[in-house]
């Protein structure tokens, strides 16, 4: 009790009182930038565990140009050929009961409800499957519901849906960031989009499948400039984790409450500290 008192004659704290505030705080600190720290990390390994399903972020990497994809009719396409303008990404695969279809319809109503017109702001969707058994005639049927739903006219080169062989999913996959796995007869992954640039540069992330219509519109035009854009929602990713079960992001209560009581008593100490160098220049 020496070091420390209510009332004593350094006022709310004894005369040693602001060193081991100063030491409070530095060790708070410390502590806070171990959970940011734990918190990134959290994320990485999330994408990074064996198995995991996730984006893992190559922003500023490129698609290599010797993929080769198969069109809604069967013919080869290489990527290096085909993606030429700012071209919006996904993953799916086409008899997916989970998020897929939510997925495809928020995209469809998106570019129903924006701006966009590739007439003239050229740009194109490249939704590609990675199930290795999805067929030409499947992506065919699929681009032709979607652009249906779309709800106004569009070419139909605006919107492609690819197949490929293992090898060709497996490297376009990996050069994306996008983690899945088998899970029985269907598959575990994450929703989202990749935007790309005309050179095949990664440039923009974005998670989920809800996204608003002034982002998707800016990921087109921030990809025409080649502007590789870091995705804020990393923080959401560090406050909701996938469940891969429920083929839904849940929110992470222990990791936000952890954060919000080391803050608060961070700006707790910081407050005592001042109060106390206030109180001591009133009394001298």
């Amino acid at each position: 009790m020496s070091d420390i008192c209510l009332y004593g004659d350094g006022g709310l704290f004894s005369t040693r009182a602001p060193k081991m505030v100063s030491m409070f705080v530095l060790a708070l600190s410390l502590l806070v930038g171990t959970v940011d720290t734990m918190a990134q990390d959290s994320v990485q390994d999330e994408s990074s565990q064996p198995g995991a399903v996730n984006f893992d972020e190559h922003l500023g990497e490129y698609i290599p140009g010797d993929i080769f994809l198969r069109d809604e009719y069967g013919q080869q396409v290489n990527m290096a050929e085909f993606i030429d303008k700012p071209t919006i990404l996904n993953f799916v695969y086409f008899e997916c009961p989970g998020i897929c279809t939510p997925l495809l319809n928020e995209i469809a109503d998106i570019l129903g409800k924006s701006n966009l017109d590739p007439t003239k702001q050229p740009f194109q969707l490249l939704t590609v499957s990675f199930e290795p058994n999805d067929s030409p005639e499947m992506a065919r049927a699929k681009r032709k519901n979607y652009l249906e739903l779309v709800g106004r006219p569009l070419p139909e080169e605006t919107w492609r849906f690819f197949t490929g062989d293992a090898e060709n999913i497996a490297r376009f996959t990996e050069a994306a960031g996008f983690r899945y796995k088998r899970a029985g007869k269907e598959y575990t992954h994450p929703g989202g989009i990749v935007i790309l640039s005309p050179q095949r540069k990664i440039v923009r992330y974005f998670y989920g499948v809800k996204f608003l219509p002034f982002d998707f519109q800016m990921g087109v035009y921030e990809a025409a400039q080649g502007k590789v854009v870091p995705t804020t929602a990393r923080l959401l990713q560090f406050c909701f984790s996938y469940e891969p079960e429920s083929r839904t992001y849940v929110f992470n209560l222990a990791r936000v409450v952890a954060v919000v009581m080391i803050t608060s008593l961070l700006f707790f100490i910081i407050f005592l500290y001042f109060s106390t160098r206030r109180h001591r220049r009133k009394e001298a």
